[in-house]
């Protein structure tokens, strides 16, 4: 029999053993008691107090429920052994602190041990169990830090400012363009709120952050040199913050940001994105934020009573934004790499449809309440077609098609009708992700029907009309992305998953002409589309640095553009478009598309990517969520 080579601590022993004396044993079963009755989520700050959380307006946080209605607790019910061993720590020094003879004599040194080996042990006992706070900024971690640490990280050159690569002038340049070409794309921040002076003082890491992805987009020939250096900062803030498990919300913040926009990696199994947002939820569900309670508690710990009001409100806004986009980020990447998601679509909150319409919103806030409705349609969906509520006939995949279809278009004119808010400008983009959504929808939808289809027999009605509603909303997507003003304006701002909406709209147009379910007029409205993406990404490669995503997104539009042209520009016979060349290299992609079912890296991987397609388990409705819900890129 093997043996652990290990023991616990003498001290631990001893403690462990009182548990059997009955005075002890109550106050560790009330210490257990009182220890579930305070939310984990709320830190430990002199500001935590009865007199501080009354200074503070009440709180209008964000219910979380089950679509049912129901309340949802996603706090687990499993007792930890470490808890149990803290408390027992926590009774058993509370017990002669209230001894007013032995305050002045009595620790838990001297309480658990009477040796002086054993007082190392029980001092280092009594560090490890004491109550730490749920979050900390950088800048104390910074300061904290040992000095024989292996991760140190230079306190002279933890940010450009510190540094003196770059002065506050430079600084405001590159927070300006930020939020001007590149946060209005997806909201994560607030620009009111987010002030240079209010991040540098919150987290150094979040600055460097900012500095260098609004340097990325600068026309200024001195900031070309100058992004290298400032990536490399930010990325090291980022990797330190990871490393020393700094747990803050602008390192959550910091983390999505810097992979939304992150320089494209040599190889895709080298992106280290999906590991570095696994480890954003981590320290998001660690601080609490997706529990009201607990964000209403740090937001009072985090304030003073001359803080105005509108400002705490903004600041509740800023933990219950962070929470939506950790979830929106996590399905977003998780695709990208055919990873499971860690974070379920039932934990986001029931009223986040209207979430927008709150005191102190930020105006891409209606965007982050479109994208959740969105996902709410398109997961229900889903999960109903793989749960096998729907028969596996055309009449009835094109029924259930039909009605998410109807759903999704309905959502669309509704939210994306134009109106006199200020926050009316940018939806142009909630249009642009709810039109990729479709299009997952459709590609399911298709993917069903192409394996109903007899080998040489006619193609039904039902795909060919899908067919022809994927090419109508991938040209509609392609047509926002050509000649929308707000899209126009933001275009060297788009991250690295508009990127791939874009080549998934033109492989819809392909798979379409492929079929040869399209007229001669719906070939050469859809070509023009596809043939005109390269010049378009080509003008924003030429103002982002070379290690922007969009350079290898424009080596793979001018792929799809040349094959295209192969297929339509010889007279290629769309009758015969279904079978294909199989010595084309073209057909490849076809027979990776077509062949097989469409995985959350089917159409990304592309065959020449070097990815491998993943093995999803899709029995379950967990399952199904993890596969799917991801689809809905934003």
């Amino acid at each position: 029999m093997l043996t652990c080579g290990f023991s616990k601590p003498v001290a631990v022993e001893k403690l462990l053993s009182r548990l059997d004396e009955k005075d002890v044993r109550e106050q560790v079963i009330a210490a257990l008691v009182n220890s579930h009755l305070i939310d984990p989520g709320m830190p430990t700050t002199p500001k935590d107090t009865p007199a501080a959380q009354l200074s503070a307006p009440p709180p209008t946080p964000l219910m979380y429920s089950h679509q049912d209605g129901i309340e949802y607790d996603i706090q687990h019910s499993l007792v930890s052994p470490l808890d149990m061993m803290a408390a027992a720590v926590t009774a058993d020094t509370t017990t002669h602190r209230g001894n007013p003879s032995s305050q002045t004599t009595a620790s838990l040194h001297g309480q658990l041990s009477r040796t002086a080996s054993a007082g190392l042990i029980d001092e280092r006992l009594a560090s490890y169990f004491a109550p730490q706070a749920t979050h900390h900024r950088d800048w104390q971690v910074l300061a904290s830090q040992p000095i024989d640490s292996t991760l140190k990280l230079d306190p002279t050159a933890s940010d450009p400012i510190t540094s003196r690569i770059i002065d506050l002038d430079d600084a405001s340049h590159y927070f300006d363009l930020f939020f001007k070409l590149r946060n209005p794309l997806l909201g994560i921040l607030d620009p009111v709120l987010h002030t240079p002076e209010y991040v540098y003082s919150a987290s150094f890491t979040l600055f460097s952050t900012i500095c260098a992805l609004g340097c990325a987009v600068s026309r200024r020939t001195r900031d070309r040199v100058l992004y290298p250096v400032l990536l490399s900062l930010a990325e090291a803030g980022v990797k330190w913050s990871i490393a020393n498990s700094v747990k803050s919300l602008e390192t959550i913040q910091a983390i999505m940001c810097m992979q939304y926009w992150a320089p494209i990696s040599r190889r895709q199994s080298d992106d280290p994105s999906w590991l570095r947002l696994s480890h954003a939820v981590q320290i998001a569900r660690e601080m609490g934020i997706h529990r009201p309670a607990a964000i209403s508690a740090q937001v009072n710990a985090s304030t003073s009573p001359t803080d105005s009001p509108s400002f705490k409100e903004r600041l509740l806004r800023n933990f219950e934004r962070t929470w939506l986009y950790t979830f929106i980020a996590d399905k977003s990447f998780g695709i990208t790499v055919g990873r499971y998601m860690g974070v379920s679509w039932k934990e986001i909150p029931a009223s986040a449809s209207d979430w927008w319409r709150k005191p102190m919103t930020s105006p891409i806030d209606r965007v982050i309440s479109g994208i959740i409705e969105m996902r709410g349609i398109l997961l229900n969906a889903l999960a109903k077609r793989k749960r096998g509520d729907i028969n596996n006939t055309a009449a009835s995949i094109f029924e259930w098609h039909s009605q998410t279809f109807s759903r999704l278009e309905t959502m669309r004119r509704i939210r994306c009708e134009p109106d006199t808010l200020p926050s009316a400008r940018s939806l142009p983009a909630l249009a642009f992700y709810v039109d990729h959504s479709i299009l997952i929808l459709n590609a399911e939808a298709i993917r069903d029907l192409v394996a109903l289809e007899e080998s040489n027999a006619p193609m039904s009605v039902e795909l060919a009309t899908i067919s022809k509603r994927s090419v109508d909303v991938a040209s509609r997507l392609l047509d926002s992305l050509l000649n929308d003003e707000f899209l126009l304006e933001l275009f060297i701002g788009f991250h690295n998953n508009q990127y791939i909406m874009i080549c998934h709209a033109a492989t819809e147009i392909l798979h379409a002409i492929k079929r040869g379910c399209l007229s001669t007029t719906e070939v050469s409205s859809a070509t023009a589309k596809v043939m005109a993406i390269p010049e378009h990404l080509g003008k924003a490669a030429q103002e982002l640095p070379a290690t922007s995503a969009v350079h290898l997104y424009l080596s793979l539009a001018r792929f799809f553009a040349s094959q295209f042209d192969k297929i339509v520009g010889t007279g290629h016979d769309q009758a015969e478009g279904r079978t294909g060349d199989q010595g084309d290299a073209f057909s490849e992609w076809w027979r990776v598309l077509d062949g097989g079912p469409l995985d959350s890296a089917t159409w990304f991987d592309m065959g020449f990517l070097g990815s491998e397609q993943p093995a999803f388990d899709l029995n379950s409705f967990e399952s199904a969520e993890q596969d799917l819900d991801s689809y809905a890129f934003s």
